[in-house]
Protein backbone atom coordinates (compact mmCIF):
# COMPACT_ATOMS: atom_id res chain seq x y z
CA UNK A 1 0.00 0.00 0.00
CA UNK A 2 1.02 3.28 -1.24
CA UNK A 3 1.27 5.98 1.45
CA UNK A 4 1.71 8.61 -1.12
CA UNK A 5 -0.37 8.17 -3.88
CA UNK A 6 0.04 11.41 -6.57
CA UNK A 7 -3.32 10.97 -8.35
CA UNK A 8 -5.50 11.16 -5.22
CA UNK A 9 -2.99 14.24 -3.65
CA UNK A 10 -3.54 16.25 -7.05
CA UNK A 11 -7.07 15.66 -7.19
CA UNK A 12 -7.08 16.63 -2.91
CA UNK A 13 -5.47 19.77 -4.48
CA UNK A 14 -7.57 20.85 -7.11
CA UNK A 15 -10.63 19.69 -4.46
CA UNK A 16 -9.38 21.75 -2.54
CA UNK A 17 -9.31 24.59 -4.69
CA UNK A 18 -12.52 24.29 -6.55
CA UNK A 19 -13.83 24.27 -2.63
CA UNK A 20 -12.03 27.23 -2.11
CA UNK A 21 -13.41 28.95 -5.41
CA UNK A 22 -16.75 28.31 -4.33
CA UNK A 23 -16.99 29.31 -0.95
CA UNK A 24 -14.74 32.23 -1.80
CA UNK A 25 -17.71 32.83 -3.98
CA UNK A 26 -20.57 31.96 -2.27
CA UNK A 27 -19.52 33.16 1.46
CA UNK A 28 -16.54 34.62 2.02
CA UNK A 29 -17.22 37.53 -0.66
CA UNK A 30 -20.94 38.24 1.03
CA UNK A 31 -19.60 37.56 4.58
CA UNK A 32 -16.74 39.96 3.92
CA UNK A 33 -18.94 42.48 1.81
CA UNK A 34 -21.36 42.16 4.95
CA UNK A 35 -18.65 43.12 7.34
CA UNK A 36 -17.05 45.93 5.17
CA UNK A 37 -20.86 47.33 4.94
CA UNK A 38 -21.36 46.87 8.59
CA UNK A 39 -18.56 48.28 8.98
CA UNK A 40 -19.08 51.46 7.18
CA UNK A 41 -22.33 52.26 8.65
CA UNK A 42 -20.48 51.74 11.79
CA UNK A 43 -17.75 54.59 10.87
CA UNK A 44 -20.45 56.80 9.18
CA UNK A 45 -22.61 56.76 12.92
CA UNK A 46 -19.51 57.48 14.76
CA UNK A 47 -18.60 60.42 12.38
CA UNK A 48 -22.49 61.21 12.73
CA UNK A 49 -22.63 61.30 16.65
CA UNK A 50 -19.16 63.66 16.64
CA UNK A 51 -20.62 66.14 14.42
CA UNK A 52 -23.85 65.95 16.56
CA UNK A 53 -21.90 66.29 19.73
CA UNK A 54 -19.38 69.28 17.99
CA UNK A 55 -22.84 70.91 16.99
CA UNK A 56 -24.35 70.43 20.50
CA UNK A 57 -21.41 72.00 22.04
CA UNK A 58 -21.49 75.10 19.82
CA UNK A 59 -24.87 75.31 20.11
CA UNK A 60 -24.94 75.17 24.25
CA UNK A 61 -21.78 77.94 23.54
CA UNK A 62 -24.25 79.67 21.68
CA UNK A 63 -27.41 79.60 24.47
CA UNK A 64 -24.66 80.33 27.30
CA UNK A 65 -23.81 83.28 25.61
CA UNK A 66 -27.17 84.62 24.59
CA UNK A 67 -28.05 83.61 27.72
CA UNK A 68 -25.18 86.24 29.66
CA UNK A 69 -26.27 88.65 26.90
CA UNK A 70 -29.92 88.81 28.26
CA UNK A 71 -28.33 88.92 32.23
CA UNK A 72 -26.65 91.61 31.47
CA UNK A 73 -29.09 93.35 29.16
CA UNK A 74 -31.45 93.05 32.71
CA UNK A 75 -29.22 94.38 34.57
CA UNK A 76 -28.34 97.05 32.30
CA UNK A 77 -31.75 97.90 31.80
CA UNK A 78 -32.78 97.81 35.78
CA UNK A 79 -29.61 99.55 36.54
CA UNK A 80 -31.17 102.34 34.23
CA UNK A 81 -34.61 102.16 35.58
CA UNK A 82 -33.18 103.05 38.98
CA UNK A 83 -31.11 105.87 37.70
CA UNK A 84 -34.13 107.19 35.97
CA UNK A 85 -36.06 106.64 39.27
CA UNK A 86 -33.57 108.18 41.12
CA UNK A 87 -33.40 111.39 38.93
CA UNK A 88 -37.30 111.47 38.86
CA UNK A 89 -37.23 111.50 42.80
CA UNK A 90 -34.82 114.07 42.90
CA UNK A 91 -36.68 116.42 40.14
CA UNK A 92 -39.66 115.82 42.65
CA UNK A 93 -37.59 116.78 45.70
CA UNK A 94 -36.47 119.81 44.09
CA UNK A 95 -39.32 120.94 42.91
CA UNK A 96 -41.15 120.11 46.24
CA UNK A 97 -38.54 122.45 47.88
CA UNK A 98 -38.61 125.26 45.35
CA UNK A 99 -42.95 125.28 45.88
CA UNK A 100 -42.47 125.44 49.42
CA UNK A 101 -39.82 128.14 49.28
CA UNK A 102 -42.25 129.94 47.41
CA UNK A 103 -45.13 129.05 49.74
CA UNK A 104 -42.72 130.62 52.32
CA UNK A 105 -41.94 133.76 50.57
CA UNK A 106 -45.11 134.45 49.86
CA UNK A 107 -46.20 133.64 53.78
CA UNK A 108 -43.51 136.29 54.56
CA UNK A 109 -44.67 138.90 52.12
CA UNK A 110 -48.39 138.53 53.71
CA UNK A 111 -46.76 138.39 56.89
CA UNK A 112 -45.56 141.92 56.20
CA UNK A 113 -48.26 143.19 54.73
CA UNK A 114 -50.31 142.21 57.26
CA UNK A 115 -48.04 143.97 59.79
CA UNK A 116 -48.02 146.97 57.66
CA UNK A 117 -51.69 147.07 56.98
CA UNK A 118 -52.18 146.34 60.94
CA UNK A 119 -49.36 149.44 61.90
CA UNK A 120 -51.50 151.02 59.32
CA UNK A 121 -54.73 150.29 61.45
CA UNK A 122 -53.11 150.82 64.72
CA UNK A 123 -52.13 154.34 63.58
CA UNK A 124 -55.46 155.69 62.17
CA UNK A 125 -56.88 154.32 65.13
CA UNK A 126 -54.76 156.23 67.86
CA UNK A 127 -54.62 159.22 65.65
CA UNK A 128 -58.50 159.56 65.99
CA UNK A 129 -58.05 158.67 69.09
CA UNK A 130 -56.41 161.95 70.38
CA UNK A 131 -58.30 164.20 68.22
CA UNK A 132 -61.47 162.82 70.02
CA UNK A 133 -59.14 163.31 73.14
CA UNK A 134 -57.75 166.87 71.98
CA UNK A 135 -61.15 167.85 70.88
CA UNK A 136 -62.99 166.86 74.29
CA UNK A 137 -60.03 168.98 75.96
CA UNK A 138 -60.48 171.66 73.56
CA UNK A 139 -64.18 171.65 74.67
CA UNK A 140 -63.36 171.93 77.93
CA UNK A 141 -60.85 175.54 77.38
CA UNK A 142 -57.56 175.02 78.93
CA UNK A 143 -55.03 177.53 79.19
CA UNK A 144 -52.97 178.60 76.48
CA UNK A 145 -49.85 176.80 76.76
CA UNK A 146 -51.56 173.82 77.09
CA UNK A 147 -53.30 174.42 74.01
CA UNK A 148 -49.94 174.67 72.04
CA UNK A 149 -49.25 171.30 73.18
CA UNK A 150 -52.60 170.13 71.95
CA UNK A 151 -51.93 171.47 68.61
CA UNK A 152 -48.80 169.80 68.45
CA UNK A 153 -50.28 166.74 69.36
CA UNK A 154 -53.07 166.86 66.76
CA UNK A 155 -50.64 167.91 64.20
CA UNK A 156 -48.30 164.56 64.79
CA UNK A 157 -51.71 162.50 65.10
CA UNK A 158 -52.67 163.64 61.65
CA UNK A 159 -49.23 162.60 60.04
CA UNK A 160 -49.12 159.54 61.11
CA UNK A 161 -52.21 159.04 59.01
CA UNK A 162 -49.97 159.55 55.88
Amino acid sequence: MELFNLSTFVFTIINLLVLYYILKRLLFKPVTKFLEDRENKIKSALEDADKQREEAYSLKAQYEEKLQNAENEGKAIIEKAKKEAEERANEIIKSANKEAEVIIEKAKEEAVLEKIKAMHELRTEVSHLIIEAASKVLEKKLPVEDEDLIKEVIEEAGSWNK
